[in-house]
């Protein structure tokens, strides 16, 4: 019955994912808005503060703005967000703690990039194949993760942070991206470059797991098992993207300098 749902859940979510996407890039960033928002109140809800909240207010719109103005990549405007939000506990006279108003910092940086990173491949020439070809590589991971984990067993990749993944469900996780990029580069790019695409599938899934572990260990740390429960067999919004934001701007950095050109 779990496997049912992942699978309907799984299906339904990609086809919402590819229609935005063939719609061109206003609709792909309205997608990726709205998977982001969710994403973030979810987020912000690991660190027990409300959606209405300023914390999860200032932290909706830093994601926002991230997505639809167009920020550069720098440190300076990482430093003003996260010191607008460490003001958040003064101006509410410590109600929200500064290790909550913290918390949900780091979510804004982390979904705010990882959304601005979907968006920029999107922008990249031929953006949709790229896409595509990035989408793939994480959906592919996570599913030969799960099927070759659960199949095989065998040691415990970190069971300190995330006790149900295994040795044997990353490398099946890697191995599959693999083959997936290759496949869906030649088929949407150019046959030539299989080499660029294993490389291009191969980094997206290694920074898609380390997204997963990561969101685990936020999730141990409040103390939940999933970030929520509106999305059947998967659990939340977050659980579900995090490592496809956590490995997005890492597949944006390698467009941006010229991964093509290698083809």
């Amino acid at each position: 019955m779990l496997l049912r749902k992942r699978v309907i859940t799984g299906v339904l979510g990609g086809v919402i994912v590819v229609c935005g996407l063939a719609f061109g890039l206003t609709a792909w960033r309205v997608v990726v808005s709205v998977g982001c928002l969710w994403a973030m109140l979810e987020f912000a809800a690991l660190a027990r503060q409300s959606w209405y909240q300023l914390c999860s207010v200032f932290a909706s719109c830093v994601v926002l703005w991230m997505i639809w103005g167009r920020p550069a990549f720098n440190l300076p405007l990482a430093e003003a967000v996260v010191a607008a939000f460490l003001a958040i506990p003064v101006l509410l006279g410590n109600r929200t703690s500064v290790q909550q108003s913290a918390f949900v910092a780091i979510g804004a940086l982390y979904i705010g990039f990882g959304g601005l990173s979907l968006v920029s491949i999107r922008a990249t020439h031929p953006g949709w194949a790229w896409l595509l070809l990035y989408l793939f590589s994480i959906w592919a991971t996570d599913t030969a993760a799960y099927f070759v984990g659960g199949a095989v067993g065998g040691p415990k990749l970190w069971p300190s942070v995330s006790p149900n993944k295994t040795v044997s469900g990353a490398v099946g996780g890697l191995a599959a991206a693999a083959v997936v990029a290759v496949a869906a580069g030649c088929a949407f790019i150019r046959p030539s470059g299989w080499s660029t695409y294993l490389i291009f599938g191969v980094v997206c899934s290694l920074f898609g797991q380390l997204g997963d572990l990561v969101e685990s260990a936020y999730k141990r740390t409040a103390g939940v098992k999933d970030s929520g429960s509106l999305l059947p067999g998967h659990g939340g919004m977050l659980d579900r993207v995090d490592g496809l934001l956590f490995a997005a701007p890492a597949a944006a950095w390698m467009l941006a300098h010229g991964v093509w050109m290698h083809i």
